[in-house]
């Protein structure tokens, strides 16, 4: 499978503070991320759990609160666990690269958000 590509960037908000950890090998930081999109008129709402490693975990968790605004870049991975003797999976985004894009606690007005996304993502 040498021709594969896995790779997602997502734009969105926190739902709420990272949950920060420490594993076997290195820090982790988890959380969700809401973005929406508009079908037919109607917004959509899409929920996406972020899982960050070492470093970025310890930034995530000192600097992402609820409702920043931020990029990431990552892969999909899927996972399972057991419960009750029932087989669950779930889907996650490992990040590999982060971007802070917009704090609610800075006050930042629409139109300064809306700069920063044309300077996060000029060429």
């Amino acid at each position: 499978m040498a021709n594969t590509y896995n790779k997602t960037i997502i734009i969105g908000r926190l739902a709420r503070d990272p949950e920060f950890g420490q594993g076997k090998k290195t820090e982790y930081a988890n959380f969700n991320l809401s973005n929406s999109t508009f079908k037919d008129g109607k917004e959509e709402v899409q929920w996406h759990r972020i899982c960050a490693f070492g470093k970025q975990a310890v930034l995530c968790h000192s600097h992402l609160h609820k409702g920043d605004l931020c990029c990431i870049e990552g892969r999909i991975n899927n996972s399972s666990y057991e419960k009750n003797g029932e087989k669950r999976y779930f889907q996650s985004i490992i990040a590999e690269k982060i971007t802070f894009l917009a704090s609610r606690r800075s006050q930042a007005t629409p139109s300064q958000e809306d700069q920063q996304l044309k300077e996060a993502f000029s060429c």
